[in-house]
């Protein structure tokens, strides 16, 4: 490693600022105690983010604009949570199958004791009744086959990209000009109109769980997210019949849907009874006497009239 002063300005931030872009910064807990950011000059130790932006390395004033750069790292940090697809690929692991027949001495021996070392996974597995004593070979990918097949080439590897479609938790804000935003974890989403068939689904701004159907950031840098309130491979059948479970997600499942369900708007109502609301009339602590009171008016009355 290059010890010496140049080679140690050619790697400082210092070196590789660039004022047109608005980079993060971030110290450790010591140098923000200090106020060394690696800058021309200290920035003051009352800094309480270990995130800034510099605008500017120096100004006429001999100063060194500085600003906070933790909403920027923040909204990477939610964008990264909540849309899964932002983040790295995540390798899929590829089954390695182990062919006993054709191993050499020396092989088969590396390979028992490479399956020993997997043994308490193996009866942990047996315990919780994942596996059963006759998927030992399966377990440890082992094939008797006496003809070669073709060895594994490269990496055992390979991208496992995240389909969309995977939920999130988010509520209504408002009306948009092409649908109802929605907020998903300070990010401002796009449900449109289209999805929601329940007209009092947009005006409830409780949190409810939406599924993404695209995530992505447009030449701008302005995040384009665009949401679903309702589950992918669920019939809009009941939405459209004006079903209030619509907006709990309890909708027909188009398999079980049929001709006749077309027309007939009980039968999600059948699946969930109503449930009778407490009734707040009270008794007249006073009725016995009021039943008397007219029962001797009656006789009066018939007693007069005769």
């Amino acid at each position: 490693m290059d010890k010496s002063f140049a080679g140690l300005l050619r790697n400082s931030r210092l070196a590789r600022y660039d004022r047109k872009l608005s980079q993060v910064y971030c110290v450790s807990k010591e140098n923000q105690q200090k106020g060394n950011w690696g800058l021309k000059r200290n920035l003051p130790s009352v800094i309480r983010t270990p995130f800034v932006t510099i605008s500017d390395l120096d100004t006429a004033e001999h100063q060194t604009p500085w600003r906070s750069g933790t909403s920027q790292v923040m909204f990477v940090r939610r964008w990264k949570e909540n849309f899964i697809n932002s983040k790295k690929p995540v390798p899929r692991p590829e089954h390695v199958e182990h062919n006993v027949a054709l191993m050499t001495p020396a092989q088969f021996k590396h390979f028992a004791k490479q399956a020993a070392k997997r043994s308490p996974e193996f009866h942990q597995k047996l315990q919780d009744k994942v596996l059963k004593k006759e998927q030992i070979f399966e377990y440890l990918g082992v094939t008797f086959n006496d003809n070669p097949a073709t060895g594994v080439v490269g990496p055992t590897y390979s991208d496992n990209p995240v389909e969309m479609n995977y939920p999130v938790t988010g509520r209504f804000l408002n009306n948009d000009r092409e649908g109802y935003a929605v907020g998903v974890g300070g990010v401002v989403a796009l449900c449109y109109k289209r999805y929601v068939y329940n007209p009092r689904l947009h005006g409830d701004r409780r949190d409810r769980v939406f599924y993404v159907e695209e995530a992505s950031i447009d030449p701008q840098g302005r995040p384009h997210v665009v949401v679903s309130p309702r589950e992918p491979g669920i019939s809009k059948i009941s939405s459209l019949l004006g079903s209030e479970d619509a907006d709990q997600n309890v909708l027909l499942s188009s398999k079980d849907l049929k001709a006749e369900d077309l027309w007939n708007t009980s039968r999600v109502h059948q699946e969930r009874p109503m449930q009778d609301k407490p009734d707040n009339v009270q008794a007249n602590p006073k009725h016995e006497e009021l039943m008397e009171c007219l029962d001797a008016f009656s006789d009066r009355f018939s007693t007069k009239k005769n």
